[in-house]
């Protein structure tokens, strides 16, 4: 009876392990052969590079994000000439980190959040997204560059052979707002006119183009979902928030951190700060909380939708801040240029509320 018993055991002990082996080998097949989700270039920043190549004309670069609420691309170009910052806190000259590693470490700096993909392409890319031989570029200004040992001024609507937008981006110009001032019409042009184009030559010309420009496949499978999407709508063309000024004799634009934060890193899916301000209007008057808010969006914050207050008789802006807001609750102030800071008793610990009172009149908001 008793090795009846133990032979009992023993099959059920051979029968579980029997079992367990079949899960562990299931489970680890499918481990091994699963499928990584796709990469989505709308949920996040992408760099895109021209004319990376060596021994060939300058290449020219810009930030490409996908804007939920307009429901369409945007690109930012990057001058060669703008001032960012290395990793040891040295000034960088963008046009000299262009085509390598090191742009994309230091334009993540200037944004503050990540840049999932670099995406390098060269010049010939653009002239077949263009499908044209020619493409009209309106210019904002007239710029005046070096093209071909002589220097030129362009002004106005520009007729231009596609074979010469190559030497004429990687051009110097007097100035880097001129170099800036081609490189934002010609990408204009070129997806404006791209986007003319039937949807099966786009999607034939996006995929020969993707392969053009090598890289990792999730690098690879980026450049596609952005260069589709920016033959399929109208492109915004801006530079990145930025303002020129001489500097040591030379000009180069230093970016606006702020304006920078507002309307780039705040617009790429999934930010989010550590400190969150919720604006409430306390005054009962049209859009004021709305304004506010806009006010307010150049701080590395969280901004809720505005809604309005328990009431409308607040005569004075309030800012409840919680226990570790204090300091943000003092920029704030110093923005709307009104306001009592108070302690929020029962806020969480970095959260505020701005209550609108009416001490804050609209001219205080432009």
């Amino acid at each position: 009876m008793v090795r009846r018993g133990q032979l009992a055991v023993l099959a059920v002990l051979a029968g579980a392990v029997a079992l367990g082996a079949v899960l562990g080998a299931y489970w680890l097949t499918k481990y091994l052969s699963r499928e990584e989700s796709p990469a989505d270039a709308r949920q996040s920043l992408t760099l895109l590079t021209f004319g990376a190549a060596a021994n060939g004309p300058r290449p020219i670069a810009c930030l490409a994000l996908f804007d939920q609420g307009r429901g369409g691309w945007s690109l930012y170009t990057l001058p060669r000439t703008l001032l960012l910052e290395g990793s040891q806190g040295e000034y960088v000259m963008a046009g000299d980190v262009m085509g390598g590693d090191r742009l994309r470490a230091n334009v993540r700096r200037l944004v503050g959040t990540s840049i999932a993909h670099d995406v390098r392409l060269p010049y010939a890319v653009l002239r077949a997204l263009a499908g044209s031989g020619r493409v009209t570029l309106a210019l904002a200004q007239p710029c005046t560059l070096r093209v071909g040992g002589v220097w030129r001024t362009y002004r106005g609507e520009v007729r231009l052979e596609m074979a010469q937008l190559p030497n004429l981006l990687g051009a110097r110009g007097e100035t880097g707002e001129d170099e800036d001032t081609l490189a934002r019409a010609a990408l204009q042009a070129v997806f404006a006119a791209g986007a003319l184009q039937p949807a099966d030559v786009r999607r034939t010309t996006v995929a020969d183009s993707v392969a053009r420009g090598g890289g990792t496949e999730d690098e690879r499978t980026a450049a596609a979902q952005v260069l589709s999407g920016l033959l399929e709508s109208r492109v915004r063309v801006e530079r990145i928030p930025s303002a020129g000024t001489v500097n040591q004799g030379q000009f180069v634009f230093r970016a606006d951190r702020s304006r920078v934060l507002a309307e780039v890193t705040r617009s790429v899916p999934g930010y989010a700060a550590a400190y969150t301000v919720y604006v409430r209007n306390g005054t009962g008057r049209i859009g004021v909380a709305d304004a506010v808010r806009l006010k307010l969006a150049a701080l590395d914050v969280n901004l809720p939708a505005a809604a309005n207050a328990e009431s409308f008789d607040y005569r004075q802006t309030e800012i409840l801040a919680g226990s570790e807001a204090l300091a943000v609750a003092q920029d704030i102030r110093a923005i709307l240029g009104r306001g009592v800071v108070l302690r929020g008793e029962n806020l969480p610990a970095k959260a505020l509320v701005v209550i609108v009172g009416a001490d804050l009149k609209a001219e205080d908001l432009q």
